[in-house]
């Protein structure tokens, strides 16, 4: 052998021997490098009485440059974010949130790991999944742990917490207890102590010693009773189609004992609200009814949510029970069936499936008190109706179980011969209802008893003395309108039969367009169910719909943009009580040398309530000479921010032990 192999054998002995001892002293004093993976999903290392569980995988694909979002470059070039960013909206919104002190904190924190590491360093970013259980009477008092999959240098900085002289813990006023199968980090510089373990390659961190300890021995026990393998993970989260990448966020939160914990006590929505549609959604839903929720949230091409809620079926009101026993409908139900009367151009398409006397009822329960006795006095004065109560069961009787509604731009020609109306831009707005058999009859004989009673219920003609109820054949379909200069923006409301169904329209010449569409679709009269994003996004739902709301914010845009200036000048509140009594004070002193109200004489009192009476106009013309242009720009920028979505879609399926709920929002970032 020559001496040149011998060196060489002797270097591999010792490199060899060197590398077995830094092995074994790796491995008895921090851990075995070649040690496996968890193998499961951190949700194994949960519990399954966890109160909340939101976790997200691939954190890479988040975070460029933690806390740096992986898509800001894809933002900055982005219309709708353009607009957001630098806006009054964006600073009030920081501002609530705390966002840049949030920003600044994980800085700080992040500056202080070891040899500039960064989170997604130390936890691989992969997975990361955050649970625990509410406690006391606000959120701070959670028991919360995080569970992350660890890179290399991850475990290593866990492992290394068993030598806090390393990192230079003492310095830090931290002191470091290691028991069995955790440590615990403390000192005042924590506002509680922080317990930590490692299971294979996940690290958890928590404010709960039980929760680390429950990690561990789940593993031990092969995640049995983990949250991994209950019944809500594998039924209302691991089943739902997911990406390729299986990169949503899966979350589940205990809905009663989030309440209880917030102290949430009454209805809510609020059943006594004065607001319509608080009001009538507190009809058919309570949070209370609500056990808990779970599902998965995607952010592909815009948003994608998927939430199972379920219920308590005790403490549901008949009215409930009935709504929630109705059979769903189907995706292509809706597609071919419903949005086939819907032009493609449509802002706002809500199909409701439910009991349409019980739906009327709640409708008329939930609008003002003296708006609602207008109504039911107008019924009582036909003779044939001792309240509003019998008209709905009368309603009931004629309609099917399902209506639709549709809203677009109201760009249909004016009417020369059209009725009076005042100058407000309103949307073309229809009402679809079903028939029953027999229905369409009693249908048209409650319309001519309302259109007979005429002048008497606000109704009125062209001609003096008219009835302002007429009969038209439109496109071959009888129309009959209701003309009434109270019906803001068209002044009347038009309504036809054709078979099975019944139009209610702010406009005849929609409802007219609804039969073409319905008959003839494209390319004369194109239906949103031949919209593709639309069909697409109905036919994801697993389980149909008992309501389907499709909103389309490029179409509605064009109705915003029409109404932004009077939505502007309403916008703006002057409290008048208090500016008229600084402004007569102004006018006596100015004027009147300071002296009181009642001792000027009658000439006096006169020219003093001309003055404050001018200046009070000269008040408000000033006001909203300042803060009409600034409304209105806010309102373009909302409209810009809405014109980066293409298209939402959301759906409501109902059963008395659960709530589907699937929505779809369109927006692109490029």
């Amino acid at each position: 052998m020559s001496r040149k192999s011998r060196l060489i054998r002797i270097f591999l002995v010792l490199f060899g021997l060197t590398a077995f001892i830094g092995y074994f002293a790796f491995s008895t004093f921090l851990f075995n490098p070649f040690e496996g993976r968890l193998g499961v999903d951190v949700a194994g290392l949960v519990p399954r009485s966890a109160d909340f569980f939101i976790a997200r995988a691939r954190l890479k694909t988040v975070f460029s440059d933690f806390p740096a979002l992986e898509i800001a470059d894809k933002l900055e070039r982005n219309p709708a974010w353009q607009a957001f960013s630098g806006s009054p909206e964006q600073a009030d919104l920081t501002a609530d949130l705390k966002w840049q002190e949030l920003v600044d904190e994980i800085e700080r924190s992040t500056a202080e790991l070891p040899a500039g590491l960064g989170p997604l360093d130390i936890f691989g970013g992969t997975d990361l999944a955050i649970a625990g259980n509410f406690k006391g009477n606000n959120i701070d008092s959670a028991e919360w742990a995080v569970y992350g999959t660890l890179g290399f240098t991850g475990k290593l900085a866990i492992e290394l917490l068993a030598y806090p002289g390393l990192l230079n813990l003492e310095t830090q006023g931290l002191g470091v207890t290691e028991l069995d199968d955790y440590i615990t980090i403390h000192g005042p510089a924590l506002a509680t102590p922080l317990h930590v373990a490692r299971v294979f390659d996940v690290g958890v961190i928590s404010n709960s010693s039980e929760l680390v300890a429950a990690a561990v021995s789940l593993e031990a026990r092969q995640f049995k009773d983990s949250f991994l393998a209950g019944a809500t993970y594998n039924d209302r989260i691991a089943v739902i189609e997911r990406n390729d990448h299986r990169d949503e966020v899966e979350v589940y939160i205990n809905t009663r004992s989030l309440l209880e914990t917030l102290q949430v006590a009454g209805a809510w929505p609020d059943s006594q609200s004065q607001d319509f549609l608080p009001s009538l959604v507190s009809k058919f839903f309570q949070l209370s009814m609500v056990n808990h929720f779970a599902g998965v949230i995607g952010d592909h091409n815009g948003l994608q949510l998927d939430l199972h809620a379920s219920l308590s079926r005790e403490l549901m009101t008949p009215l409930q029970t009935r709504t929630y026993r109705r059979r769903p409908s189907s995706g292509d139900e809706i597609i071919l069936e419903r949005a086939i009367f819907a032009p493609a151009d449509t802002s706002l398409f809500a199909y409701i499936k439910c009991n349409m006397g019980d739906l009327i009822g709640q409708v008329f329960q939930s609008i003002e008190p003296d708006a609602r006795g207008l109504i039911e006095d107008m019924f009582q004065k036909t003779g044939k109706y001792r309240n509003l109560q019998q008209v709905v069961d009368e309603l009931d009787e004629a309609l099917l179980d399902r209506c639709v509604i549709i809203v677009r731009e109201n760009d249909y020609p004016q009417d020369p011969d059209g009725p009076p109306h005042d100058d407000q831009v309103v949307p073309a707005v229809a009402i679809i209802f079903w028939l029953a058999e027999g229905g369409g009859e009693k249908i048209v004989a409650l319309r001519d008893l309302i259109g007979g009673m005429g002048p008497r219920i606000g109704l009125a003609g062209k001609e003096p003395g008219h009835s302002g109820y007429y009969k038209n054949l439109v496109g071959g379909h009888v129309i009959r309108e209701f003309w009434a200069p109270m019906i803001p923006g068209t002044g009347l409301i038009a309504t036809g039969n054709t078979g099975e169904i019944c139009i209610v329209a702010n406009s005849f010449q929609m409802v007219n367009h609804l039969h073409k569409t319905w008959s003839q679709g494209a390319p004369s009269f194109p239906r949103l169910s031949e919209r593709s994003d639309f069909a697409a996004l109905a036919r994801s739902s697993r389980y149909g719909a008992n309501l389907a709301l499709w909103f389309n914010p490029a179409s509605a845009v064009q109705i915003l943009e029409q109404q932004a200036r009077r939505r502007a000048e309403d916008s703006i509140q002057i409290d008048w009580a208090f500016e008229r009594t600084q402004m007569e004070r102004k006018v006596l002193r100015d004027d009147f040398g300071g002296r009181a109200k009642n001792q000027l004489g009658g000439v006096e009192k006169g020219d003093f309530e001309s003055e404050v009476a001018g200046r009070l106009e000269l008040l408000e013309t000033t006001i909203k000479t300042q803060q009409i242009p600034l409304r209105m720009e806010q309102y373009a920028r909302e409209f810009q921010y809405l014109g980066g979505i293409q298209g939402t879609l959301l759906m409501l399926a109902l059963d008395p032990k659960a709530i589907e709920l699937s929505l779809r929002v369109i927006a692109p970032l490029e």
